[in-house]
Order: C-alpha cells, then structure tokens, then sequence
C-alpha cells in the first residue's frame, strides 16, 4: 500500500456506487485483473458520473499490471500509444475498454521528457495517478476487491459540495497542460458545478496559453465541447472567461455587444436540443453552427449583388473566412469544405424564400437538408421565423421530367408555415 498521502476510504454501505451500474464487459476486465493479483480499480468521469446517477459514456481501468501483463491477460486486446503504453480491451460491435497502468504524470508532461528512455519510468502509484489527474471529482477510484471508493484528492467532497477544482496547484497544473482549463470548463458545464474560485482565478490568468498547445489537441478538446450535450453552459463560461477569444481570435469583434452573445447562445443550444432529443448532428453541422453568428457579421449576405455573381462573391468570401478561423487549430480540408458548403448557401435561402422557389439544381445538393436547417434555426433566433418547412405532397415526378421544369413550377416550392 501508498505511504503518503493517506486516502479516505468509504466503505461498500458508505456510497451508493452498485456494481450493477457498471459496464458487465468492464467488470469482467475489473474481475480478472484482481484474481491475478493485480490492483484493478475503475477510475475517472466513469465514477463520478456513477455517483451523480447518470449513466457513463465510458468506462476506464487503472491497475498495477504492466501492459504487457495486460496484454497476455487479454487476447482480445491491443497496446496503444508511443511514450506511455496502454490497452485497448475489444468486445463486439467495435466496443473497447481503456485499461491503463497507474503512473505518475499526466501523458502530455512526459512528452516533453526527453532523459526517459523507457515509458516504465513514467509508471506509478495509485495515489501518484489519483494526483496526475485534473480535477478531484474525476480523481476518485472504485476497487473491484471490496467495492470500497478511495479517494485520494478530496473528489468525494467536492463532489457533495458540487465544486470542480483541480488537482493540486491550479498554476502549475495550467502551465505544464493549457488544455486542462478547456476540460475544467467542459466538466462545469456538464455537471452545473462552480469552479473553485483559486481555479478559475489562474484560468482566467493563462488561458491565452492555450494558444501555445498543440492545435491537434485543443481541436480534439474543442470538439468534445460540441458534442457533448452541455454546449450552451460552456459557450457561456468561455465567453465570460475569455476563453472563446483565445481559441478564436477574430471572434473578439462579433461578440463585443451583449446583444450579439445572446444571440449566439439562442443558436448554439440548438446543437444541445439535437443531442437531448437523440440525434447526433454531424462534426460538420456542429462547427458551421458554431460559425453561423459570426457569418453577418465578415459575410453579411445583403452586401453582395444580387443573382448567381453575387453568390459567388459570397461563397468565395465564406471560404475566406472559413479558412482564416478554421487554420489555426489544423482542421482538416474535408471538414473546411463542408462548412463553406453549409455557410455558403446560407444567402440562397434568404434570396429565394419565401415569395420565391428555391431552384431544384440546390435542392439536389447533398448537403442541402443540413443547410436548410441552419437557416431554420438562425431565422428563429432572429425571432423572424420559420416555425418550420412545409414540403408538397404528392407522387414525385420522375427525375427526367422535373429537369425540363422551370424551377417556379408547381411541386418545387419551399415555403414558410403560416
């Protein structure tokens, strides 16, 4: 056992974690680890959320065994990672378990070792991984061997006093890894806690470092943040905390007016309504929503001249900006291309609708359904409408025969409900 620091350890009737909760494939994992002897603890949000009654997204495993011992443990398994090495464990459906090795430091510190010539160097305690880790109430450990909570940073109190604090010195923790402030924001929204006021207090102080990280990670973290169902809380605390305009530069400027941010978080939470009703809109449609307030305000679609010219003009100044605010963080082409098409096609709608007919050569776009509905949603936050979209009913011309129709044709409209 750790020496230092001593844990708080509650007992099986002192917490309400049931194993009947847990994933049966990450009890497997949990099972077989301890009867070869090795420590086997569920570790990280998957604790957490099991303590708040939600259900986990994921399920992760620490434990004292080494990868390798992991590995011949599990045949369905795979070793990942270059510096620290840790296991995939795959059950059917593509479904896998992230088992790790206690260690010492947080991952992305070790990179920058360069006198490790070995990642065995980088393994540790359970109480040295309870404090890598960077908040407490991701910190706190279930063991399998007697279904006890260890708690070794203080999470469970936290947890009680719905507080997200980090680990240690927040200082130290923002300046060795920028990116945790991005995870400090996204676990405060999701849970509605308050951030620890010395916590936020130095994330306010170094969160233009987040412009020095690696645009790989704060991509993958930013994105997590679109996805994850808590958008709206955590819109409005990187606006509040400055951290939006760190990641965004050139977003400085639309969002100057409260006005402006107000309408920014009428359009963001309908990413928070698609992801509460059960739909799971694609990366793509996630980032042009994001980028549709700012979209008036470098590409205002009145500012160019009327007819296919001035859609031109407009796409290509939608490429523009699309490129200048999506480079910094190294999106990737197709994601780039798609949210020019999305954002592109914006002033189409505003042209065509509602006294006119859309043409059908757009109508054809694959991505005009996605299209349509960012326009649905920024004309409610408006406050101009549309309530919805009515189509024609009826049987469908054959595609051959609607070519030679004007697109003013009967059957061909889009309109406005009442």
């Amino acid at each position: 056992m750790d020496d230092q620091p001593n844990p708080l350890i509650l007992p099986r009737q002192e917490h309400s974690l049931s194993r009947s909760f847990i994933d049966p494939d990450a009890l497997k994992i949990l099972y077989r680890l301890h009867h070869h002897g090795f420590r086997a603890y569920l570790v990280g949000g998957c604790v957490r959320d099991l303590l708040l009654g939600k259900t986990p997204k994921d399920f992760d495993v620490a434990t004292d065994a080494h990868p390798q011992q992991i590995r011949e443990l599990f045949r369905n398994s795979r070793l990942i990672g270059r510096r620290f090495r840790l296991a995939h464990v795959f059950f059917k459906n593509n479904k896998f378990i992230e088992v790790s090795t206690f260690r010492r430091r947080s991952e992305f510190e070790e990179e920058g070792e360069k006198d490790h010539p070995h990642a065995d160097n980088t393994f540790g305690t359970p109480s040295e991984d309870a404090f890598r880790r960077d908040i407490t109430i991701n910190g706190i450990f279930y063991n399998i061997a007697d279904f006890s909570l260890i708690d070794y940073v203080g999470g469970l109190e936290d947890l009680r006093r719905k507080i997200v604090r980090c680990i240690g010195d927040p200082e130290e923790k923002f300046i060795s890894d920028p990116v945790r402030m991005i995870r400090v924001i996204r676990h405060a929204a999701r849970t509605g806690f308050t951030i620890e006021e010395k916590t936020y207090r130095s994330l306010i102080g170094h969160v233009e470092k987040l412009r020095l990280c690696s645009p790989a990670r704060v991509r993958e973290e930013f994105l997590r943040e679109l996805r994850e169902g808590s958008l709206e809380e955590s819109m409005k605390m990187m606006l509040a905390s400055g951290m939006l305009f760190s990641l965004f530069p050139s977003f400085s400027q639309p969002f100057a007016e409260a006005r402006q941010n107000e309408y920014f978080i009428k359009i963001i939470t309908a990413i928070d309504d698609l992801s509460s009703s059960g739909k799971v809109p694609s990366e793509e449609f996630c980032l042009a929503l994001f980028l549709l307030p700012g979209l008036g305000f470098y590409c205002p679609p009145d500012g160019f001249p009327p007819g296919r010219r001035g859609q031109a003009l407009f796409q290509q100044k939608v490429k523009e900006w699309v490129t200048e605010i999506m480079n910094p963080l190294q999106f990737p082409r197709q994601a780039k291309e798609a949210v020019n098409h999305l954002l592109g096609s914006q002033r189409i709608f505003r042209e065509f609708l509602p006294e006119q007919k859309l043409p059908w050569r757009f109508r054809r776009k694959p991505y005009f359904s996605q299209a349509l509905h960012l326009f649905e949603i920024e004309a409610r936050a408006r406050g101009d409408g549309p309530a919805g979209v009515s189509w024609p009913t009826g049987e469908r011309t054959p595609l051959r025969k609607r070519r030679k129709k004007s697109h003013r044709g009967p059957g061909s409209g889009l309109f406005f409900k009442g």
